[in-house]
C-alpha cells in the first residue's frame, strides 16, 4: 500500500508540472494563458511538460484499478471518475495543442486538435471534479475529510468559475484558475489511495475478534 501513495504522490507531482515553467524559462504567462499552452510543440520545455501530463495520466489509470476491486459502489464510482481523468490526460498529453493563443493570432489548421484536446480536457476535469466531490461526502477522519472537503471546495469552485467565464466569451478563466484547480485535483489523487488505505485498516480492525 505505501507504494501505492508513493505512486499516487508522483502522479499528483507529475500533473502539477506547470509548477516548473519558470525553471524551463516558458514563454506563457499563466496569470492570461491556459496551462495546455506550456505543451505547445516548440515551446520551452513542452516534451517535459507531456511527458509530465502522459505519466500523471497513465499513473492515475494504473491507481484506479485497486480502488475498482474494491468491491464499494461509491469506491468504483469514484474509480471511474479516476479512470476518466487518468486516460483523457493522457490523450491530452499525446494530443497537445499546437499553437498558444495567448501568444498571438493562430492559424485555421490548429482548430481541429485544439478542439480534440479542450474536449478530452472538459471530460477529465469533470471526471476530478465528480471525484473528488464524492470523496468529500464519504471521507472520514480529522485529517482526511477537511482536506477532501478542501480539495472539492477548489477544484468545484474553480470549474464553476471557469464555465461562466468561458461562457461569457473568455479562456475560462485562464491559468490563474487552472493552477489552483490542478493542485486540488493533485491532492484528490493521492487523498483517493490514503482513503483507501484507511478503509482497508477499518475493515481489518472490524474483523479482529474481541477478546472474550
Amino acid at each position: 500500500m505505501k507504494g501505492r501513495i508513493a505512486l499516487a504522490a508522483l502522479a499528483g507531482l507529475a500533473n502539477a508540472n506547470f509548477l516548473l515553467a519558470p525553471l524551463v524559462g516558458a514563454r506563457i504567462d499563466l496569470t492570461t494563458g491556459v496551462i495546455s499552452e506550456l505543451s505547445v510543440p516548440g515551446e520551452p520545455g513542452s516534451v517535459w511538460f507531456r511527458l509530465g501530463d502522459g505519466s500523471a495520466g497513465l499513473l492515475c489509470a494504473v491507481l484506479a484499478l485497486p480502488v475498482w476491486r474494491s468491491g464499494l459502489r461509491h469506491a468504483r464510482f469514484r474509480a471511474t471518475c479516476l479512470t476518466a481523468f487518468g486516460l483523457t490526460t493522457l490523450v491530452s498529453a499525446i494530443v497537445p495543442l499546437t499553437c498558444a493563443p495567448s501568444l498571438g493570432v493562430c492559424p485555421a489548421s490548429s482548430a481541429g486538435p485544439e478542439l480534440l484536446h479542450d474536449g478530452v480536457s472538459v471530460i477529465g476535469t469533470l471526471g476530478a471534479v465528480l471525484g473528488v466531490l464524492e470523496l468529500a461526502w464519504r471521507a472520514r477522519g480529522w485529517a482526511l475529510k477537511p482536506l477532501a472537503v478542501l480539495s472539492a471546495a477548489v477544484s468545484g469552485g474553480a470549474g464553476v468559475y471557469e464555465v461562466v467565464t468561458f461562457l461569457q466569451g473568455g479562456n475560462g478563466g485562464g491559468g490563474d484558475s487552472q493552477r489552483y484547480q490542478v493542485l486540488a485535483v493533485s491532492a484528490w489523487v493521492l487523498l483517493e489511495v490514503v482513503s483507501q488505505w484507511r478503509e482497508r485498516g477499518t475493515s481489518r480492525e472490524a474483523q479482529v475478534p474481541s477478546p472474550v
